[in-house]
């Protein structure tokens, strides 16, 4: 496994929000960089980056797999094949629709906390667990999600890489997580297939 760490890679919420592709050049390079290191597929474990994923993988060579379509097919294992789901995610992840065009196709309504509560809660909840404050992360973003709930959502997917430090259990889909077992199933399908041609 390789691993590309850039802190310095801008932030994509800000440039959604900006309506700028900054983050755009720097992920590209990324991805090369773990390309022409060998990588024969990549996943990115943040998903405000997925925004730019059609372009980032355009011409790359090799597949660059998607957390929300990982997301979706968490929720099929775990018995959920459409209807409201709820996500805790960026502002800029929503902002830029990363999950709710996607999982429209795939038969699932997305709901996201309204302004308000995306603000005080959700980033709110986000920043505290940034900051090492993670009860106070937790107590948000745990309000965050009783508000979808009384919504009706069947399950709440946490669509940020800091949701599930401090959330977690049934109800819960984690996105990243979720990205890794597909991550291992890319790679136990391609060793399978290389097994079967010798």
């Amino acid at each position: 496994m390789l691993a590309y760490s850039v802190p310095q890679v801008p932030d994509r919420t800000a440039a959604i929000l900006a309506g700028t592709d900054e983050p755009l050049d720097w992920m590209r390079r990324g991805a090369e960089t773990l390309r022409d290191g060998g990588a024969e597929a990549i996943a990115i474990p943040c998903n405000t980056a997925h925004f730019w994923h059609e372009r980032l993988a355009e011409g790359l060579g090799v597949p660059v797999l998607h957390i929300v379509d990982a997301a979706a097919d968490a929720l099929k294992q775990s018995g959920i094949s459409g209807g409201q789901v709820g996500l805790l995610g960026t502002t800029g992840t929503i902002a830029a629709g990363v999950y709710q065009n996607r999982f429209q196709a795939l038969g699932y309504d997305c709901l996201s906390p309204d302004d308000d509560t995306q603000a005080a809660l959700v980033m709110g909840g986000i920043d505290a667990v940034k900051a090492g404050d993670l009860d106070t992360g937790r107590d948000k973003l745990e309000a965050a999600a009783e508000t979808l709930r009384q919504k009706g959502c069947t399950a709440i997917v946490l669509g940020c890489t800091e949701v599930p430090i401090v959330l977690s259990g049934a109800g819960y889909i984690d996105a990243t997580e979720a990205l890794a077992r597909a991550s291992v199933a890319w790679h136990l399908e391609v060793m399978g297939k290389a097994d079967a041609a010798e």
